[in-house]
């Protein structure tokens, strides 16, 4: 493949390796090795809130693991910026003066816009998508008392954070759909463990689970169209599958002991959950339709709470022996390994990019970094936050 003339000057720059150029119509997208940073630097943003929008712009790339902030002498991208009556003109130049690698307007109040411009570079720059312009739901205890936990809302960095019900109960599980539009949760509100989905955009509830027994743990399916969600209106609680409107259940498994904490596959023809039909709780895979389920070796004695990346490869899971641990399983090599340092991480999220995921540690929201192990804190000023879930 030929590099274009541009490309040739700002390779030698970067210093990285490996790299694939992949060829496209407009800008080159360069693909650097995972746990390699590229050296940028920020032009302060022009316009009235362009200050707050260059330190959102910083951390947005610093969060990233792609980049590393430095001076302009020795950065090999500049990126600069407007902020205007629509949104935000963003640019990022090569230090060869070539073509910029990204050059748009990005929509929306000044913050979201900025996030839009941060995860365009690292589209452009890693070939993976970014998450800057992501949210978060989770579970909060901290407008409460006692057991009662609301469901909020934030963006990932942890700002806007708001709170979505008011059911002075304890409500947990908030998972998004798959266009961010929904989410799908479980409360005691009733007096029983129900599901009910959310409505972002209309702020309409609706319960779309309300069987005898438990309704929990509800996952939306890739296209949005179906609910996995563990049921014991049979007996013991077993992963089933309704409508995401509501509607009659369809029955996956048949276990002794307890299926919970489904997670769909992203082409969605399986569902990975756990049981504990052999003892400690343990993960495995099933046919979206049903058939065998398969126990996936992780090689921990306590697995729970799985959730499958976006790009199909990996499983993420909590670890509760050594103190709260989180793992990934590589689907491809069969093999698991400990991703997180220190304790009390429990309940993973992927992010877009498949490589950074949201979770909790003792309370507070992190954003942990699959490849180096590094846990950055995601402040909201709330307290006792618990199972997050990422806009995908």
């Amino acid at each position: 493949m030929l590099l274009s003339h541009s490309m040739k000057l700002i390779l030698p720059t970067l210093l990285l390796a490996p790299f694939l150029l992949l060829a496209q119509s407009s800008a080159p997208v360069i693909v650097i090795e995972q746990t390699r940073k590229v050296d940028v630097a920020i032009s302060p943003i022009a316009g009235s809130e362009g200050a707050a929008m260059t330190k959102v712009l910083q951390n947005d790339l610093e969060r990233s693991g792609a980049c590393r902030i430095v001076d302009p002498a020795t950065a090999a991208f500049t990126l600069s910026g407007t902020i205007t009556p629509s949104g935000l003109a963003g640019r990022a130049i090569p230090k060869s003066g070539g073509a910029p690698l990204v050059e748009s307007s990005f929509n929306g109040d000044a913050r979201r816009a900025t996030h839009q411009f941060a995860d365009a570079f690292i589209q452009a720059l890693t070939g993976t998508p970014g998450f800057a312009s992501s949210r978060i739901t989770f579970a909060s205890a901290s407008a409460g008392k006692n057991r009662k936990k609301e469901i909020y809302l934030s963006d990932i960095d942890g700002e806007n954070a708001r709170q979505l019900t008011q059911d002075g109960a304890l409500g947990y599980g908030p998972k998004f759909s798959p266009d961010g539009n929904k989410i799908a949760y479980s409360s005691d509100k009733s007096g029983y463990r129900d599901t009910y989905v959310i409505d972002l955009t209309s702020k309409k509830r609706s319960i779309v689970a309300q069987f005898p027994g438990q309704n929990t743990g509800a996952a939306f399916s890739p296209d949005g169209s179906t609910l996995a969600l563990s049921l014991s209106k049979f007996g013991n609680p077993e992963i089933c599958t309704i409508p995401s409107s509501g509607g009659e259940p369809t029955r996956l498994t048949n276990a002794r002991g307890t299926d919970c904490s489904p997670t769909w596959s992203p082409d969605g023809t399986q569902i990975a959950y756990v049981s504990d039909e052999r003892g400690s709780p343990s993960i495995y895979l099933l046919p979206a339709t049903g058939g065998s389920p398969e126990r996936i070796n992780t090689e921990s004695s306590y697995s729970t709470e799985p959730d499958w990346s976006p790009d199909g490869k990996k499983i993420a899971y909590s670890i509760s022996s050594g103190g709260g641990q989180i793992g990934v399983y590589d689907l491809d090599s069969k093999k698991s390994r400990v991703v997180s340092r220190g304790s009390g991480l429990e309940s993973p999220s992927w992010t877009r990019n498949s490589r950074h995921l949201v979770c909790s540690q003792n309370g507070t929201l992190v954003l942990l970094d699959s490849l180096t192990g590094e846990a950055i804190k995601v402040p909201n000023n709330l307290s006792r936050n618990t199972e997050p879930n990422t806009t995908r």
